[in-house]
């Protein structure tokens, strides 16, 4: 009994510091792009997709010698996002996608490609991994060119300032300050510490149920590490800004697949699990295209949201009995 709550407190300890650093670390460094005018699409897609406390936590099981344990996080952490996610914010208010979101959801389909095939392999190598790495950077490099809106800002300042009749200054680049530095590595340190406490109870975990590394990882450890964007996900939905929501799944996806599994493979070669393989993977897959399917057709009706969770539901018993 001890040692069940001795894991229990690792895990709740490093996924709320996880979440608090993940936190402080996109408010500064939402703060410092927005000082570069980059446009509100790019950052839904690179700083609310980013997960640093996936990308840390899945490193760290890498290099503890706890390969499904990282793979088991992140392939549940991309099935959590899409299925729990955005079908509780569909739930509380159906959404409304515009045409924008389409080539982002083509982008990121794309990208993702490469490191899914590898997992249906059955690995991810180290030179894999590197692989997926320089793909992330090319990913994004592509998105800062592509993003018109971007580009117009960096060039000529403020859209918005012929628009604007009180004043002649930029009202959406603030000038750069201590307190974005200090939140951006600030959340770093608190995922610094949080992302051992994590593993370390997530392995503790697996020796007190009886459960593999993989079964944990896809459930609990991810669960809790995409809290961030079932929070997100609420928030968007109550103030109607589906676009937001949608583009940091997308991102957050993306990334998953291409840094946390790309660094995690860098550190140490990952075998993909028989049961991830033949059951988490195909649901990934699965979620996605739907997710992809939704944006085209522009609209997450409540009915849908309510399938979607279903679906995760079914995914956390299904992975838990395979």
């Amino acid at each position: 009994m001890l040692a069940l709550l001795i894991a229990l407190f690792l895990l709740a300890i490093g996924t709320g510091l996880l979440l608090i650093g993940a936190d402080w670390f996109l408010d500064g460094a939402g703060d410092l792009a927005r000082a570069l005018g980059l446009s509100a699409l790019v950052i839904g897609v690179l700083l609310a997709g980013l997960e640093p406390e996936e990308m840390l936590t899945t490193a760290i099981a890498s290099a503890r010698g706890a390969p499904a344990l990282a793979v088991g996080t992140v392939v549940g952490t991309n099935i959590t996002i899409v299925t729990a996610a955005l079908g509780l914010s569909a739930l509380i208010f159906p959404m409304t996608i515009s045409r924008s979101v389409r080539r982002q959801a083509l982008i990121a389909t794309l990208v993702s490609i490469i490191p899914i095939v590898l997992l249906f392999l059955g690995a991810v190598t180290r030179l894999e991994g590197v692989f997926l790495l320089i793909v992330f950077v090319g990913y994004t490099l592509f998105l800062f060119q592509t993003d018109q809106e971007a580009m117009k800002r960096m060039m000529e300042g403020e859209d918005d300032d012929d628009n604007d009749d009180d004043e002649n200054q930029p009202r959406r680049r603030p000038q750069l300050s201590l307190k974005p530095i200090l939140l951006t590595f600030g959340g770093l340190t608190a995922m610094a510490l949080g992302g051992p406490a994590t593993v370390e109870g997530a392995l503790r975990l697996t020796q007190v149920i009886g459960q593999s590394q993989g079964v944990v990882g896809a459930t609990i450890v991810s669960l809790g590490t995409g809290a961030e964007m079932i929070a997100l996900g609420v928030s968007a939905a109550r103030n109607k800004r589906s676009d937001i929501l949608v583009g940091g799944i997308l991102g957050s996806f993306a990334y998953n697949l291409l840094v946390t599994l790309g660094l995690a493979a860098t550190i140490h070669s990952l075998p993909v699990a028989p049961h991830l393989l033949f059951v988490a993977l195909p649901i990934m897959g699965a979620v996605h295209l739907t997710l992809l399917a939704l944006i085209w057709y522009g609209k997450i009706p409540r009915v849908m949201g309510g399938l979607l969770v279903i679906v995760y539901l079914a995914y956390l018993i299904t992975i838990v009995l395979a």
